[in-house]
């Protein structure tokens, strides 16, 4: 079982990891194994030392609870130096973690580095250069453990995160302190860090050769053309194809397959038509399902997943399967079950053990003729078409092409993140939807820049004739529908007057029912809202 020094171990890890590609500062919470040998040091001269480091506290985040921190470190060599004790206080693991943002502040040269720490030093290093894929999704999971294990001792666990991953929290020990709540957020933080690292590193897996490493060093031979290509297509590939197939049509030349391959990020045996199955553990709950930790043969499947992957739902009572997406992996501790969640609506219920329920899913890195395969091309790209319509909206329909794209927003109207810290797109049928209700969830003369956006304001307005006001929320709601050219029509708009003493209807309202024609396509979006005049 994951404890907070396990937590803190993957926290430095990741600082780590990040530290090496962007040649920032590394520190001494970056390598927690010399701590142990610097007590000599920090006995004799942290005294001659300690007003640097309330220096170095100036750039924290919060400079006043750092030096704070700095205090207690500073009480806590006192009491140790005067001890009686032989025994070397910094060998307690948890030191690290009680005082990890004094650790984060020290330079690693704070005391002159001998041949031994360096070879320390350079051993680590070599270590977090070679972690794979697998090993930062154990890294997250055992944080998550112990964030979900802190919040049950404070009390702010949460009983839907409960439901979901089937967790019977503890009872609540202690109230939750400022510092259990920066400790909560330093193991978020770290997990953030981790989906940055999944999500934008292609070549994670650095326990096997990259077999294009040759033809990225001769990326200028003019026999791999890769700096003339500027623009590229998208293509089917038919079943039964391959690459060199698809390179003899669309690049006149069978031998450029490698020329695709690369520009779609495949690797032997590049493409998977069967994929492998893997049976439900227990039955789908929302957008969630459960998967065994290993497969008939004993292999972990959790190697076989992976963030933003491609998966295909089916069982025997479902006539058409789910294509998802795996937005998040979280491995049970102990059991070693896997708990997966996937993009799209909360309505996997319907998978369920009985109905021999399972998700396909296909060798990384692979394509197959259920996908699209981007062909490079040195044709110019065409700036309108670049400026409206993204690539991945180049095959949809005319109406899911004029939604536009934007972010996608909550019900609330905050930005939506992805498993992998990056902002959510809305686009298509979503999009559409989405901006007619915050066309009509704001109030015309919100936005200082855009007056005319916006629903027109009636709040106050309940002895002012009813009949006006029906006719300025019509007239509002067209002008707003009508000049977006996302729709064509408003297809029917009915708007009720309610004035009742019921005590379950909170005052005098408008209900509102209207049905919206896309443009480019006959889809009809329906919405009903609720304007209060009172």
């Amino acid at each position: 079982m994951a404890t907070a020094i396990t937590a803190y171990q993957h926290i430095a890890d990741v600082s780590l990891w990040l530290k090496l590609q962007s040649s920032d500062t590394i520190v001494m919470a970056d390598i927690p194994d010399l701590i142990a040998l610097r007590w000599p040091q920090f006995r004799d001269k942290w005294s001659f030392l300690v007003d640097r480091v309330y220096g170095y506290a100036e750039d924290a985040d919060n400079p006043d609870q750092t030096k704070e921190k700095i205090d207690k470190f500073t009480e806590f060599i006192a009491i140790q130096r005067l001890t009686s004790s032989q025994l070397n206080p910094f060998s307690d693991k948890a030191v690290f973690y009680r005082y990890y943002d004094v650790w984060k502040l020290l330079p690693l040269d704070i005391f002159p580095i001998n041949n031994n720490e360096q070879d320390i030093i350079n051993t680590r290093i070599a270590k977090i250069r070679a972690y794979t894929k697998s090993q930062f999704l154990s890294m997250k999971n055992d944080i998550r453990s112990v964030r979900d294990e802190k919040a049950d001792v404070v009390g702010i666990s949460d009983n839907s995160y409960n439901s979901v991953y089937n967790r019977s929290s503890v009872a609540e020990q202690t109230e939750a302190s400022i510092s259990d709540v920066q400790t909560m957020k330093l193991y978020q933080d770290a997990m953030s860090g981790i989906n940055f690292i999944l999500a934008n590193i292609r070549s994670l897996d650095t326990v096997s050769i990259d077999p294009f490493a040759l033809l990225k060093a001769n990326a200028n031979n003019p026999d791999i053309p890769f700096e003339l290509y500027s623009s590229g297509r998208l293509v089917k590939m038919n079943y039964g194809e391959d690459l060199k197939t698809l390179a003899q049509r669309y690049l006149n030349d069978a031998d450029k397959w490698m020329e695709i391959a690369v520009a779609n990020g495949l690797r032997p045996p590049y493409i998977d038509e069967v994929g492998s199955t893997i049976d439900l553990l227990s039955n789908a709950n929302g957008n969630k399902i459960n998967l065994d930790a290993t497969d008939a043969d004993g292999n972990p499947n959790i190697e076989k997943l992976y963030i933003d992957q491609i998966v295909i739902l089916r069982s025997d009572t479902e006539v058409n399967p789910d294509q998802r997406k795996i937005v998040d992996i979280y491995e049970v501790p102990v059991s070693g079950e896997i708990i997966v969640e996937l993009n799209g609506d909360d309505d996997l219920s319907k998978y369920t053990v009985t109905d021999h329920a399972n998700v396909r899913i296909y060798k990384r890195n692979t394509i197959n003729s259920g996908f699209y395969v981007l062909i490079p091309s040195n044709d110019p790209i065409n700036p309108e078409t670049y400026k409206d319509i993204p690539w991945f909206l180049q095959a949809s329909a005319a109406d899911e092409k004029q939604a536009k794209v934007d972010l996608m927003l909550d019900e609330n109207g905050d930005i939506i993140f992805t498993a992998t810290s990056d902002v959510q797109l809305s686009y298509g049928l979503d999009n559409a939807i989405q901006a007619i209700k915050l066309k009509l969830a704001t109030e015309s003369g919100e936005l200082s820049r855009h007056p005319e956006y916006g629903l027109i304001a009636i709040q106050g307005n309940k002895n002012i004739d009813i009949t006006a006001i029906r006719q300025a929320i019509i007239e509002s709601i067209n002008f707003n529908i009508e000049n977006d050219t996302r729709y064509d029509r408003v297809e029917r708009l009915n708007v009720e007057y309610f004035n009742t003493s019921d005590s379950r209807i909170p005052g005098t309202m408008f209900l509102i029912t209207l049905e919206v024609k896309l443009s480019g396509g006959s889809a009809v979006v329906p919405i009903s809202f609720v304007v209060n005049v009172t």
